[in-house]
Formats: C-alpha cells, structure tokens, sequence
C-alpha cells in the first residue's frame, strides 16, 4: 500500500520552490519581462482590426486581408529569428528586436494611413522570437531550480489578459485608438532593459 501524497506538503514544497528560484535575479526580470512581453503581443494584435478600421479607415474586409499578412509575418519571424540566432547571440538579437519595436510602436502611434498599419505587421515580424528568448535566458543556468522558475514565467503570461484592457482604457479616454498602442510600446522598453540586464548579468559572470 503507497499512502497518497500530502497535498499541503507538496503545496509547500511548490512555494518553496518558488521563493527559493526567485532569489535568482535573471528570473525575477525574465517575469517581468514574460509579463509585458505578453501583454504587448495579445494588445497588439486583438486591437488590429479595430486600429485597421478606425485609425486607417480600411473597410472590414481589408483590414481582415492586413490582418493574415499580420500572422504570416509572426510566423515568418519566428523562423528568420531562428536563423540569425546562429550568428547573433539570443540576448543580443532580442535588444535589436526590441529597439526596432519601440521605433515601429512609435509610427503606430505618431504615423498616419497605411504605415502604421506596416508597423504594426513589422512588429509582428520582430516581437516573434521574444517569448521563447526571454523563457530560455530566464532559466538558463539555474539548475535544480528550473522547473520552479520555468512555472513562474509561464504564470507571467497573465499580462495577457491584464494589459489589453488598458490599452482599451487609454484609447476610450484619449478618444485614439493609436494613444493606446503606449501600452505595447512601454512593454518593448521593459523587454529591451531585460536584455540589457541578462548581458550585464552575462559580462559579470565571464569575469
């Protein structure tokens, strides 16, 4: 006869686990980062065809047409991301990335007709390899902590649901569906300072 497991017992080794993996400084931005990262994709692309339609003026059917192209272009950037990984350190290709989003977020926001809409698929294209990067630079080298810190980041994916709303509120009270794509683009800022982060992390390491 094997007695059942204490659920309160692995329920407290769970959260130990948790605190024990969180004293790792290179998890506690990979969260947050997770986090934003997370929250900008599902902002960015549930918005589309409401940026589409109200901010450009394309007809349902168009926008639903830049909406695809939209798709493709993450697909696409998942597999290029992969590529330039094999000559470009993850960390480092996820600063670029991440630089290029807020410039693109930026002519979402300021720009006028169908760039922005091209912005939006540039996004798309370059936020691709953002999720898998972040997650593997935050439980790289943690060792026995791993599947602790591998459940954090993955919980961190709640900025989806909280971020896009406001994006919503911002654009209701500024009367612009563009004034609320600071969301995704404050979300890119705080990507690009985990990046930041994980290469000074790296360089004090090497020493």
């Amino acid at each position: 006869f094997t007695p059942l497991p204490d659920i309160k017992e692995e329920e407290s080794l769970a959260s130990n686990g948790f605190i024990e993996a969180l004293k790792y400084t290179q998890l506690q931005w990979a969260v947050i980062a997770q986090f934003f990262y997370v929250g900008a994709q599902v902002c960015v692309g549930s918005f589309f065809l409401v940026f589409a339609v109200t901010a450009v003026g394309l007809s349902d059917k168009e926008a639903a047409t830049y909406t695809a192209f939209y798709g493709a272009a993450f697909m696409i950037g998942r597999f290029a991301g992969t590529f330039f990984m094999k000559y470009i350190e993850p960390v480092k290709l996820l600063a670029i990335y991440s630089i290029i989003n807020i410039i693109l977020a930026f002519i979402a926001i300021y720009g006028k007709g169908m760039m922005t809409i091209y912005s939006l698929i540039g996004i798309a294209f370059f936020m691709s390899i953002m999720f898998p990067t972040i997650f593997a630079l935050g439980i790289k080298g943690l060792g026995n902590a791993t599947k602790s810190a591998s459940s954090l980041i993955i919980m961190s994916i709640v900025g989806g649901a909280l971020l896009p709303p406001v994006l919503g509120i911002v654009a209701d009270k500024t009367g612009s569906i563009q004034n609320g794509y600071f969301i995704p683009l404050v979300c890119f800022i705080v990507v690009l300072l985990f990046a930041l982060k994980m290469r000074t992390i790296k360089n004090e390491s090497s020493h």
